[in-house]
């Protein structure tokens, strides 16, 4: 996945209506945005991702099951590229 694609998603569930996806895909493109500047290390970036990824192991309501794997796609793919990049 690249980095336009994760975007992509991430906006789509920014778009998405549910209140805590919403603000979750925000906060994903705005720690990467802050990586991007050098605001945030790859390293400080793949830990707040991880602490992210341990908060959506609670969510298992099936109704927001596809919200939960696009987000945790999103977040694997740029722990994934701040690994090679970093």
């Amino acid at each position: 996945m690249t980095l336009d694609q994760i975007n992509l998603q991430l906006s789509n569930l920014a778009n998405s209506g549910d209140p805590y996806f919403s603000a979750a895909a925000t906060q994903v493109a705005e720690f990467t945005r802050q990586a991007q500047k050098g605001e945030m290390s790859p390293e400080e970036l793949t830990e707040t991702l991880n602490d992210l990824k341990t908060q959506l192991e609670i969510i298992d309501d099936a109704s927001r099951l596809a919200f939960k794997e696009t987000l945790n796609s999103c977040v694997n793919g740029i722990i994934l590229l701040v690994g090679v990049v970093g």
